[in-house]
């Protein structure tokens, strides 16, 4: 038969652990450091800590890249050189490695969420995706995880790329700050344009809109290429969206970079509006004008980057919007048609109200996703973190091996050895993080710099802050976001080619505002009002 504890028995354990908790106090004070951290809490976290499974399988999924023709011989995603590099330098051998279609990957990744069936480790550069599965509650806070198994990738991460990936206090990727900084200035894209051309016609840098639209008359008037020259030349096929490209001039109106948003917010006198209601009517009247006269492409609607690199390199168009890794790309066929050609950034040009400028580079340029559902969490964060503790691991992803794939001049820079550098540019697949000290490098070894001195002498360009980098997606936006972006394609693509008379702004407005228009902005306010207005204060002082 089975007793019940007597009151001295109660009496007696009770005092047993008052003394207990006693001398484990005493102890703790007695050892504890600067910080705060003591030898009990280390133990405790020692203890608490789960023990990793090394033959556990991690699945990562990341989008595919335009710039990777295939792999070298023999070799493909799931086996080659640098994937089984990141196998045995990390000891975890059951690394599984799927290359999404870049364009595809929203879609992919719905049915994915859907089935249950998920990766590990989701690694996108897409805002969007991580706005969308961050808001639907799909993903897991990492905060936990990387206190235990990412002591290296917090030293990578910055505080604004935390607060960019953060939703209502739980941190729901880990944010890969971009490095793309050269000479003290931000690199992205800008004003690119046939420099040779521009010597010959004896033209300087447009300043305004005004003077835009003189330099690129100018351009269709003399026609410098005697081919019928293009002055402006955009792709606005690669996605359906008729503002792609257009940011020379989009962003003179505070347009710059938002042309894929429901609703393109900006900070604007302390609140947040939607900069359409401020700009878009301007805006559009402007490129109307432009496209009646030809001076825009007027294939642009339909262009992919196919089209607009061989406008480019045939020798027919002036200039464009172009990222300072692009001229690199089809300069070599540009020189094969016309010997004397040359290209160089120019400054933005500047709005009546004085926008200028493209918006900075967002503060995270790649997500590290972990699905709620995901089955090796822990690995998963371990890999990346011991990825990042090996500096030689780093190396040879970044650049393969000297002497093979590179050899280094007297000065120490890089130079890739032919043809089997080009051969292995598919390891940007397996690049799991770009440092500083690893993107310049890359860069020079892609032959990038030259065109980099150029926008840089031509800047600074990237100087617009953007909001909406921080600002949630909504539930307002998330029912009703596709819709209006459809609706405003329609309504800009058919006011610039004049297919409607600019007075149909009008009815678009009416039109969004019946299809959530305005839920949209209310839902954003409100976030503005609680939250992101002292987030922006904190962002932009000075």
């Amino acid at each position: 038969m089975k007793r019940g504890f007597t009151y001295t028995k109660v009496v007696s354990v009770l005092l047993a652990l008052t003394l207990v908790l006693l001398t484990a106090c005493s102890q703790t004070k007695e050892t504890t450091g600067e910080k705060g951290t003591t030898a009990t809490d280390k133990e405790t976290n020692a203890v608490a800590t789960p023990k990793l499974d090394k033959d556990a399988k991690i699945r990562i999924a990341v989008p595919s890249n335009s710039g990777v023709k295939g792999f070298e011989q023999g070799a493909s995603e799931s086996d080659n050189q640098f994937l089984n590099a990141i196998k045995e330098k990390t000891g975890y051998k059951n690394v599984e490695w799927t290359i999404i279609p870049a364009a595809s990957q929203l879609d992919k990744y719905n049915l994915m969420f859907a089935s249950g069936d998920v990766y590990d480790l989701i690694y996108t550069n897409d805002l969007t995706i991580f706005k969308r599965f961050s808001a639907q509650g799909a993903l897991t806070p990492v905060e936990p995880l990387v206190k235990q198994f990412g002591s290296e990738i917090e030293k990578h991460v910055t505080d604004n790329a935390w607060a960019a990936v953060t939703l209502d206090g739980a941190k729901l990727a880990i944010p890969a700050s971009p490095f793309q900084k050269y000479k003290d200035q931000d690199l992205g894209s800008g004003f690119l344009v046939r420099q040779d051309w521009v010597d010959k016609l004896g033209l300087s840098a447009p300043k305004n809109l005004d003077d835009l639209y003189t330099f690129l008359k100018t351009i269709k008037d003399k026609d410098p290429s005697g081919k019928g020259t293009i002055p402006y030349v955009a792709s606005a096929g690669n996605n359906g969206n008729p503002l792609d490209g257009l940011d020379v001039i989009t962003g003179a109106f505070g347009l710059s970079g938002l042309n894929n948003l429901a609703v393109p917010f900006i900070v604007k006198d302390g609140k947040l509006i939607d900069a359409q209601d401020a700009y878009l009517k301007d805006m559009l009247t402007y490129l109307a004008k432009l496209y009646k006269e030809g001076l825009i492409d007027n294939e642009y609607l339909f262009n992919k980057s196919q089209q607009v690199a061989e406008k480019i390199s045939s020798g027919k168009a002036a200039s464009g919007y172009f990222g300072y890794y692009e001229p690199n790309g089809f300069r070599p066929a540009l020189v094969k048609t016309d010997p004397n050609a040359k290209l160089m950034y120019m400054p933005p040009i500047e709005g009546k109200d004085g926008q200028k400028g493209y918006i900075i580079p967002a503060p995270v340029s790649n997500y590290y996703m972990v699905p709620k559902n995901a089955k090796n969490k822990n690995e998963a964060i371990d890999l990346l973190n011991t990825y990042l503790k090996d500096k030689d691991l780093q190396l040879f992803i970044n650049y393969g091996k000297e002497g093979v794939h590179y050899n280094k001049d007297a000065s120490g820079n890089l130079v890739p050895i032919k043809p089997i550098y080009d051969q292995i540019i598919y390891k940007l697949y397996y690049r799991m993080w770009t440092t500083p000290e690893i993107w310049l490098p890359n860069a020079i070894l892609a032959g990038l710099n030259p065109d980099m001195n150029s926008y840089v002498a031509a800047g600074p360009h990237d100087i617009v802050f953007n909001i909406n980098y921080y600002r949630p997606q909504t539930d307002a936006e998330l029912s009703k976001g596709r819709a209006l972006m459809d609706l405003r394609n329609e309504y800009v693509s058919k006011i610039i080619n004049g297919a409607l008379p600019i007075s149909a702004i009008d009815e678009y407005f009416k039109k969004a505002d019946a299809n959530g228009r305005q839920e949209v902005i209310n839902a954003s306010q409100d976030w503005f009002t609680k939250t992101g207005k002292a987030l922006y204060n904190n962002l932009t002082k000075k």
